[in-house]
């Protein structure tokens, strides 16, 4: 077995987040150090010391990150090197698609759509990319009551209950507004000159609709590192149907019946080290929200006292002091070795 692992890190000397304090990362020493004592030897390079002219990396481990940087830049850039790797042979942790996945609403739609998992499709998503293909489509026309998200972003910034045509015309418009002064000048040319022809759009940030579970009160954040699982409960905020970003967490709420239990049958069918899972649960039925297999808010995991794990066909709580370059470390041995 190939023990060596190549571990990509940002332009600032970073890997994952971590909430020990504002702006830190994994303890990159202490993850070397974890990789050495296992009998692996963990590689660090930075995203641009990737030379595809000079090495190979076909067959080589290579555990990476996204980025969440505004407007998405860098992260543009770093997936010029991950595809790359990809074309080359590298073996991915996790696999392009997800990294794909990452602050791409729309991309992770068109993944849960694909991928052959039942349990997930009773969240329908449909993604466009203007304005204006959505004013021509069914969900624009219909009465049918649904949400707005836009291609990416965060804590359910700008995410918005379309219960009015009027509201539906309103938030598609801001979400997907694109507006430059080069598209300005090819208006006024075209009212100068008399010519016929339809310009580009001015709402060309692409956003999903996404069907609407009512009377919800909260979710559930499921953290899944192998055989452990971590669990927090985040309420919604005050007057709204949103959870994420709202700040109420309660960690000590027991999960319903069989929340687990889904959330192990969808991380295992996905086939990845590690994801977090947003899950709503009403009347017996859950709802898989979103997903992530890299860059996970790693909030859950570090504030818990207790995982759950399985034992035969029940969940124990295991009480145990967090460590997540602990665990970032098992679980990618873990998932080299299977």
């Amino acid at each position: 077995m190939n023990n060596k692992i190549y571990l990509l890190i940002d332009y600032r000397d970073q890997f994952y987040f971590s909430t020990r304090y504002r702006g830190a990362c994994i303890d990159i020493n202490k993850l070397k150090a974890n990789f050495k004592k296992a009998g692996f030897d963990l590689i660090i390079k930075n995203f641009h010391e990737i030379n595809f002219r000079t090495e190979n990396y076909t067959n080589e481990w290579v555990l990476y990150q996204s980025s969440e940087d505004p407007n998405l830049l860098y992260k543009s850039y770093i997936e010029d090197i991950v595809l790359a790797l990809e074309l080359q042979g590298a073996k991915l942790i996790p696999n392009f698609p997800y990294f794909r996945a990452h602050h791409n609403k729309v991309f992770m739609e068109i993944l849960r759509d694909s991928m052959n998992i039942d349990e997930i499709k009773n969240i329908q998503s449909r993604g466009f990319g203007t304005f204006e293909e959505y004013s021509k489509s069914d969900l624009f026309k219909s009465n049918k009551l649904t949400i707005i998200k836009p291609g990416s972003g965060t804590r359910s910034s700008n995410i918005e209950l379309l219960n009015t045509q009027s509201k539906k015309r309103k938030y598609a418009h801001k979400i997907s507004r694109s507006f430059t002064f080069e598209n300005f000048k090819l208006w006024v040319s075209k009212i100068k000159t008399g010519r016929r022809y339809t310009p580009m759009s001015n709402n060309r940030c692409k956003f999903i609709i996404q069907n609407f579970i009512p009377d919800l009160k909260g979710d559930y954040r499921i953290l899944a590192y192998g055989d452990k699982y971590y669990c927090v409960y985040r309420e919604n905020r005050k007057d709204d149907f949103r959870a994420s970003g709202s700040g109420k967490l309660n960690f000590e709420i027991t999960p319903p019946k069989g929340l687990l239990d889904y959330s192990k049958k969808i991380y295992e069918k996905f086939n990845t080290p590690f994801m977090s899972l947003d899950i709503g649960y009403r009347d017996g039925k859950f709802y898989l929200f979103e997903f992530q297999c890299l860059c996970l808010g790693q909030y859950t995991l570090e504030k818990s006292s207790f995982h759950y794990k399985q034992n035969n066909s029940s969940w124990k709580r295991v009480y145990e002091k967090p460590d997540l370059e602990r665990e970032v470390t098992k679980t990618i041995i873990d998932f080299i070795k299977k």
